[in-house]
């Protein structure tokens, strides 16, 4: 099993009861996870990487010790 390098943070969400509604209605589509917390940290990415997509807003830093580490090329050609 793949282990997530990326250290969460517990967040606290006060939410009107329209906007309430609304997340329950994803909930029920089956795509937004099983309950409100999942369906707002399903949302909350999705719109990230749109607006990341757009250019408004920038990328993350990278996290140390994760991901492919780099690698100087070695000057062969493929043909």
């Amino acid at each position: 099993m793949a282990r997530n390098p990326i250290k969460t943070e517990a967040l606290e969400l006060a939410l009107n009861t329209q906007t309430v509604w609304y997340l329950d209605r994803l909930i029920e589509s089956g795509l937004y996870g099983n309950n409100r917390a999942e369906a707002a940290k399903i949302i909350l990415f999705d719109h990230c990487k749109l607006l990341i997509g757009q250019g408004k807003l920038g990328d993350a830093p990278p996290i140390p010790g994760g991901g492919a580490i780099p690698v100087a090329p070695t000057g062969i050609q493929a043909t």
